[in-house]
């Protein structure tokens, strides 16, 4: 994210404290420890030079963003069904519902502008900000066509008691429909958020919203929903085991089936044994790295990891695919027009041949002779014949440089 000011440009600087590993485990949190713990170190540290909030300031990216706001608007619907005590969407209270919402494209605005006003003080996301929203809008009837086909096929049993609520209170529950639940269990330490559960003498029924493609870490997650559901004494002091596991994607449902009275005890070692690891991952110095291709991709503070800017990493990116898109380490020799410099490669993931290179921007940048940078998610091309290419590299909008020490 380059400034036009060289001394108001971000630069590739540690952390001022690293993070305590993490006392209550999310399966999140032990998916991307798992990955890379020096990944999770270092985009949940502190770096007070560049806001006061904790952790690196993360990239927005428009597929991410993208899902959450077709979660947010799943969520807000499913509540405002189960507050009002209807089975589905497709009923004629829940089409007043609906209406009353303002119909889907308004939901689902609010839902945009609710996240990217959550990014407002994130200081790497300001510049893309209208950006996003340009193009999170243009995909508004994509994200309308995804969220209907899901909510179509939610069927809400009748319950006794109906709450769209996300329980904050730490109650016991015994019949209701309860959105974004939280479970807590501090002698496993452990916790996490469901998106449905329901209720009933009969039923017991846990329901997660996937915008991607089924995966089986999806399973593993909804199991250790149920695990913490029969574990958490506050809110299910019966110790009351789910008997039924859904997982929504847009192509279709996926039952998973339900913990056995002789899988759960394995399964809860498994999941504390897993925690534990991951906490002592983390817990040493120094913290080691796990770089590859599938990690390092799209890993946001990649910029920071010595153990990714190295020959054998770059060399295996190089490998890896013919990318139009790539990151590069180089050094600035010289001006070569008014918006583009002559550089030499240090080290890059787009191309293990060349040297020479020529660096375009689209901004008012005005870089130093002899400055090092690193540049992420840069356009890439060859330019010139087989004995004297030269690599052009493009910033656009979404290209991030970062000046190194």
């Amino acid at each position: 994210m380059a400034s036009s000011k060289a001394d108001e440009r971000w630069r590739v600087s540690g952390p001022k404290a690293w993070p305590r590993p993490p006392k209550d485990m999310t399966v999140s949190t032990l998916t991307e420890i798992e990955e890379c713990p020096k990944r999770w170190a270092l985009r949940h540290a502190q770096y007070p030079e560049l806001w006061s909030q904790r952790g690196y300031p993360p990239k927005l990216r428009l597929a991410s963003l993208a899902g959450t706001v077709i979660h947010l608007t799943l969520e807000r619907i499913v509540k405002e069904l189960a507050r009002a005590g209807c089975d589905s969407v497709q009923d004629s209270n829940g089409l007043q519902i609906m209406r009353t919402l303002g119909g889907y494209s308004k939901v689902i605005t609010d839902c945009i502008e609710q996240v990217l006003h959550q990014a407002a003080t994130n200081p790497r996301a300001q510049p893309l900000l209208d950006l996003v929203r340009v193009q999170l809008k243009a995909q508004l009837s994509e994200i309308r066509i995804q969220t209907q086909t899901m909510l179509c096929r939610v069927q809400l049993p009748w319950v006794a008691a109906r709450s769209g609520r996300s329980s904050g209170a730490r109650y016991p529950l015994t019949e209701g429909v309860f959105t974004e639940i939280e479970f807590r269990v501090p002698q496993l330490n452990w916790k996490g958020k469901a998106d449905l559960l329901v209720l009933s003498p009969v039923i017991c029924e846990l329901t997660d919203f996937k915008t991607g493609i089924s995966d089986d870490s999806h399973r593993f997650q909804i199991r250790v929903y149920a695990l913490l559901w029969q574990r958490d004494n506050e809110l299910n002091p019966s110790s009351r085991k789910a008997n039924r596991l859904i997982l929504f994607y847009k192509s279709g449902n996926i039952e998973v089936p339900a913990l056995t009275e002789d899988e759960f005890g394995l399964f809860e070692r498994e999941v504390m044994d897993r925690g534990q690891a991951a906490r002592a991952s983390v817990d040493h110095d120094p913290i080691q790295a796990r770089p590859s291709v599938d990690t390092c991709r799209h890993c946001e503070v990649r910029h920071l990891c010595e153990d990714y800017w190295t020959e054998r990493i770059q060399r295996q990116f190089a490998d890896a695919s013919d990318r139009k898109y790539g990151d590069a380490q180089i050094t600035i020799l010289r001006r070569h027009g008014s918006s583009s410099w002559d550089a030499e490669i240090e080290i890059s993931s787009a191309t293990s041949i060349s040297r020479k290179a020529l660096l375009r921007t689209n901004t008012e940048d005005v870089f130093r002779c002899g400055e090092r940078l690193r540049i992420l998610d840069v356009g890439v091309s060859i330019d010139g014949d087989a004995d004297a290419q030269t690599v052009v590299f493009t910033a656009g909008k979404l290209s991030e440089t970062y000046v190194l020490p």
